[in-house]
């Protein structure tokens, strides 16, 4: 009985210390580069995508990566989306209409069917059907219109903008952590689908925690 209450103890104490184990792995230059001009003004957790970037939709809707990410966050913080407009013949168009949902509230009914319209059906060609899967979320085009027009959305298209620049992204989809690390998307040892987005989000938590 002894013998095997020791084996319990030992087993709980190797489950605990695994995980300090796995984050002392975590290297500058393999799983994370330092950014050589760190921006303070960014996101503590800051994503940079394109809804015309085909990774950028299996991280979304194939790896999760995202949703990962904000729920491995410390308690009040979140994972910020940002869309980059150099991408595409409506990409500003797209940073307005994810400037739209970001002010409304309704990313998550928007992101998915972007993306599949996109990406999937080849379905977006204008802004009357960036509208339309708007509408279908129910946001009709007149509200659209108000929306899209305001200070609000005019100031956070900006801040997009300005934030690409000032982080010199490069491609998407890309992480930035704390305005210091950006993630490399290859440094993840798991070949697994969960299995990356969790090492995804256990690096990402490990720059929040141990490298202010």
């Amino acid at each position: 009985m002894l013998a095997k209450m020791n084996r319990l103890i030992t087993a709980v104490l190797l489950m605990l210390l695994l995980p300090a184990a796995t984050a002392a792995d975590y290297r500058e230059g393999d799983q994370y580069t330092r950014l050589d001009k760190p921006v303070a003004s960014a996101p503590a957790v800051v994503e940079f995508f394109s809804f015309y970037c085909g990774p950028c939709y299996q991280f979304a809707d194939t790896y999760h990566v995202g949703s990962t990410v904000s729920q491995a966050l410390p308690a009040g913080s979140k994972l910020t989306k940002y869309h980059v407009g150099l991408m595409g013949k409506l990409g500003n168009e797209l940073t307005e209409a994810w400037s739209v949902a970001m002010v409304l509230g309704i990313e998550d009914k928007i992101e998915g069917p972007l993306f599949d319209e996109l990406q999937k059906k080849r379905a977006i060609n204008s802004v009357e059907d960036i509208q339309r899967v708007f509408s279908a979320a129910g946001v009709d085009a007149a509200a659209y219109e108000n929306a899209r027009h305001s200070l609000l959305v005019k100031g956070l298209i900006a801040k997009q903008n300005e934030a690409v620049k000032a982080l010199d992204v490069r491609a998407t989809p890309s992480f930035y952590v704390s305005g210091k690390y950006k993630i490399d998307n290859a440094g993840m040892a798991s070949t697994s689908i969960d299995g990356y987005a969790q090492e995804f989000a256990a690096v990402v938590r490990y720059l929040l925690d141990t490298q202010p």
